[in-house]
């Protein structure tokens, strides 16, 4: 979200078996594990972000979060 304030950007979309990817999560709940944290109050807050909307499976790799920016 860093470069995404930095470029005056508004909203930012998170799609989790991206951020499975990238930390290079190679276990079977991950995908679970990083959509729990998504809906954390704890992670909204310390991100200054407010979730706008999430698509596709309740948990799973195709999900997407939609969040506006503060």
């Amino acid at each position: 979200m860093r470069n995404a304030r930095s470029e005056g950007r508004n909203e930012i979309t998170i799609r989790v078996g991206d951020i499975r990817d990238s930390l290079e999560l190679n276990y079977g709940d991950a995908a679970t594990d990083i959509c729990q944290v998504l809906d954390t109050e704890k992670f909204k807050t310390q991100s200054r972000v407010v979730f706008l909307r999430k698509e596709g499976p309740k948990q799973g790799v195709s999900t997407t979060y939609r969040f506006r920016i503060t």
